[in-house]
């Protein structure tokens, strides 16, 4: 008599209350959580398998969060394949009339009280046709199913698991103030570098108050990993998001793809100086007035900001351009010179482009609208080389470094 309980990471605690109210009430049954009986050595999907194999109803436990992500879905279809009862329980405010299909199509419970509980043993107990224990005391579970306050610790993570590495090294890039902070930049704040993307998968990723997530290289974040970080900054996180010249198309990334659930659009485009020519600007110092941009807290009484390699962004009502590109201007590559191959821009021959000369207005820093970001809060800036590379770019740079990361760490 074997149950099998599919959940997502972050929700191992419930999963394994539920486990325990159930074998404690249920006699011989026993209930599969992989957050409890795979151990160090197993092979976690082996195990998983078997477990599925042996199991004669599936508990899909849904949540907000659980049932955007495909893992509890593919448990839950693997089950429906192999014509097993499938149940999914509701909870965290989640209704039986808001699961999307396939999950809507099963028969829900939602734990919201003593009644649902003993509906759910009652259910069981007519699949196995056992009689369920005496007193059933459902508190311990539902008070373990309760939405609990996030406690973070102030700690701020470089998310460097896509291939950010590959950007060049040795450069005073947001990346390394990880392990060394640039001379100039003092606090006490806990940076760390993220290599291990199971972090995103996991109750560990809420310690953390502030994440800044560069471009990536060659690489693409997975849908599940976008939708932990969105989640993560619903519950109160503060993201930082910086791009890069011409942006995703030219770099075969898809930073856009999560900028965009906070009304953040990049460009496909590099800022230079009104001067330049008709040459791609690449490396090249641009100096952005703060006077022609909104008020914002990172720039208040500075003046001028220096970076290099910029994009421009959009941001949907409600945000805020803290920085534009002023008296700056906005090159594209010619369209003639464009060629696309498997979603990736590259431009043959390279340097023509076309000049916007009238793009002042266009921002290359902006604040999320609060209403797309629950509790947390998203910042993005058009490019990770908030320091310099050929030249360090110093005084007013330091400070609005300074300030991102006291904001980031929730100073």
């Amino acid at each position: 008599m074997k149950v099998f309980v599919s959940h997502i990471s972050e929700e191992a605690t419930e999963a394994k209350a539920i486990k325990l109210f159930l074998e404690g009430h249920l006699p011989g049954v026993e209930v599969f959580v992989s957050a409890a009986d795979i151990h160090f050595g197993d092979q976690w999907l082996k195990v998983i398998d078997e477990a599925m194999e042996n199991a004669k109803i599936i508990l899909a436990l849904c949540s907000p969060g659980s049932v955007r992500r495909p893992w509890v879905n593919f448990e839950s279809g693997s089950g429906w394949a192999r014509r097993l009862p499938v149940i999914p329980l509701c909870y965290k405010g989640l209704k039986k009339d808001q699961l999307p299909d396939p999950l809507g199509i099963f028969q829900a419970i939602e734990l919201t009280d003593a009644r649902a509980c003993l509906t759910l043993t009652e259910r069981l107990s007519k699949e196995f046709n056992i009689k369920p224990a005496y007193n059933i005391n459902p508190s311990e579970l539902l008070e373990n199913l309760k939405t609990k306050p996030v406690l973070r610790d102030s700690g701020i993570g470089i998310v460097y698991t896509h291939r950010q590495e590959e950007w060049e090294q040795n450069l005073y890039t947001v990346f390394n103030i990880a392990e060394k902070l640039p001379p100039g930049i003092s606090g006490d704040w806990k940076i760390e570098l993220l290599r291990d993307k199971r972090l995103f998968y996991s109750e560990e990723l809420n310690k953390y108050t502030g994440l800044i997530f560069a471009s990536p290289w060659r690489d693409k974040l997975e849908p599940e990993f976008i939708t932990s970080t969105i989640e993560w900054v619903k519950k109160g996180g503060r993201l930082l998001l910086l791009g890069f010249e011409l942006g995703d198309r030219h770099h075969g990334a898809n930073l856009s793809e999560l900028s965009q659930h906070f009304g953040i659009h990049p460009g496909i485009d590099i800022v230079g100086p009104p001067d330049y020519g008709l040459n791609k600007p690449y490396e090249t110092e641009i100096t952005f007035k703060i006077s022609d941009a909104e008020q914002h807290h990172f720039t208040e009484n500075l003046s001028n900001i220096f970076l290099s390699n910029v994009q421009t962004l959009r941001v949907e009502p409600g945000g805020t351009e803290w920085l534009r590109v002023g008296a700056n201007v906005v090159y594209q590559p010619k369209r003639e010179n464009v060629i696309y191959r498997d979603g990736t821009m590259t431009a043959p021959g390279g340097n023509a482009f076309y000049l916007n000369k009238n793009a002042g207005w266009l921002p290359v820093a902006v604040e999320a609208p609060k209403g797309l970001c629950g509790k947390g809060s998203v910042q993005m800036i058009g490019t990770w080389d908030l320091l310099g590379r050929n030249k360090f770019f110093v005084d007013e740079n330091l400070k609005l470094v300074s300030r991102i990361l006291d904001w980031l760490a929730g100073k």
